[in-house]
């Protein structure tokens, strides 16, 4: 994963306990893995979108009209998913992260 600098990974970390836009919410996250998906990881996500990032962050880095998931690792690991659509439900959708990297990503408590 690619490592944000200290301020963006402070600004995402204020994001997520913010009472804005933003939404917490339990995700199935999968990676593009050769020719396939990574197993499912059950995490918990902020789902914000970009002109609320762009606004935490004080850039204009994000797409304004996009929505993102936010996945926080560990301490100053994060994936930014930028999605495809707009809305984020229970069918996983296709994303990709700061490095290029695919993902599908829905919101639900099941994963596999």
């Amino acid at each position: 994963m690619k490592a944000f600098t200290l301020f963006s990974i402070v600004a995402l970390s204020l994001l997520a306990g913010s009472a804005g836009a933003s939404e917490r919410a339990t995700v199935c996250a999968k990676y593009a893995v050769n020719y396939g998906w990574s197993s499912g990881y059950k995490v918990e996500a902020t789902i914000v979108n970009g002109s609320e990032l762009n606004q935490s962050t004080h850039t204009l880095n994000y797409n304004g009209l996009a929505t993102y998931v936010v996945i926080f690792w560990s301490q100053g690991q994060a994936s930014l998913i930028e999605m495809s659509f707009p809305y984020l439900g229970p069918v996983a959708e296709d994303g990709t992260d700061q490095e290029g990297r695919k993902w599908q990503v829905a919101k639900s408590d099941f994963c596999i």
